[in-house]
């Protein structure tokens, strides 16, 4: 057994922009008022940009590090399904929605102060809480890391990940439909609170 809490299909999702981080519920709520109030750049308009806006993540991947699972994308430049539109939207990326967001954020007054940048779009799917099922007893009646049971892991992740390859990489430009992930097609979403891993409350739009 392997000590993973399972990301629920609800709490999915992935960070385009943390305006803010360690703060108290009052300090949030001045933010909210200060967004909800901007006459220039409404939260209406921050969450409906990726509608006219298109980015693709591709290339999905099952990523690790010692204390979660994420499936990671790649943002798409050239990359596109053969059917899908103009030469401009080809080179507009997920990176370039990013940008254009944290300017806009920033135009209704707020300072953004991201805890970090993410480097990578991904989504977390899993965590763990507990190193149960990688533990062993050593000679002298220790618990050390199993390094074999380490490995079973890792060569079924690579196994998954080979599958996605196969299955739902594009192949000279062209992809599979429902392969690539068009970004915030309803609308993004602003959420505030304890937003880790899916939580908080919504923002109400202007």
């Amino acid at each position: 057994a392997i000590a993973l809490w399972l990301m629920p299909p609800e709490n999915l999702h992935i960070t385009v922009l943390e305006v803010a981080h360690s703060q108290t519920e009052e300090q949030i709520e001045e933010l909210v008022q200060t967004l909800q109030s901007s006459k220039d750049v409404t939260s209406a308009d921050i969450a409906a940009y990726p509608r006219s806006h298109h980015t693709r993540l591709i290339k999905p991947m099952v990523s690790f590090d010692s204390a979660a699972l994420a499936l990671s994308f790649v943002p798409a430049g050239c990359e596109c399904l053969e059917a899908e539109s103009s030469s401009d939207e080809e080179h507009y990326t997920y990176h370039h929605l990013r940008r254009d967001i944290f300017d806009m954020v920033r135009q209704t007054k707020i300072p953004v102060a991201s805890r970090y940048i993410v480097p990578s779009a991904h989504l977390t799917i899993a965590r763990f809480i507990s190193q149960d099922g990688f533990l062993m007893k050593g000679f002298d009646g220790a618990e050390t890391v199993d390094h074999s049971r380490v490995k079973l892991l890792i060569d079924k992740i690579g196994e998954i990940n080979q599958k996605l390859k196969n299955e739902y990489w594009p192949k000279e430009r062209a992809m599979k439909e429902g392969a690539g992930w068009i970004v915030g097609q309803e609308g993004l979403v602003i959420r505030r609170g304890r937003v880790w891993y899916g939580g908080g409350e919504y923002v109400p739009l202007d």
